[in-house]
Parts: C-alpha cells; sequence; structure tokens
C-alpha cells in the first residue's frame, strides 16, 4: 500500500506542477493581448475565461475591460 501511496503522491504533484505552468502561459497570453497584470491573472486562473474567445473579443474591437467583462 506505501508504494501505492507514494506513486499518488508524485502524481498529484506532477498535476500541480503542469497547473502552475499552464496558469503562467496564459497569464502570458492575457498579458499579450493587452490585459493588465491584475486581469491576467484573475484569467489565468479562472476556467470560464476561454483564451480564444479573448482573442476573438479584442480582434474584433473590444476593449479589454469590454472583453474581461464578457469573459467573466
Amino acid at each position: 500500500m506505501e508504494m501505492m501511496e507514494r506513486v499518488a503522491a508524485e502524481d498529484e504533484s506532477a498535476l500541480a506542477i503542469e497547473d502552475a505552468q499552464v496558469r503562467r502561459w496564459r497569464h502570458e497570453q492575457f498579458v499579450l493581448l493587452g490585459s493588465s497584470d491584475a486581469q491576467a491573472l484573475l484569467l489565468a486562473g479562472s476556467e470560464a475565461a476561454d483564451l480564444g474567445q479573448a482573442r476573438y473579443l479584442v480582434d474584433c474591437g473590444c476593449t479589454f475591460t469590454l472583453a474581461l467583462q464578457i469573459l467573466l
């Protein structure tokens, strides 16, 4: 049983690292779209905020503030 617990703990650790990397990447992408650092942190951590939709809204002429209101 100890071996299975160790493997489960390693899997959890790997998932936490991957989640942090995804959030960091999403943060960078939202900043590149024109969001402030605070907005990007909020959006990167939100499962509801779709990066593709954000890109579409900005490409259509929305200010990032308006896009933020739509996304959240």
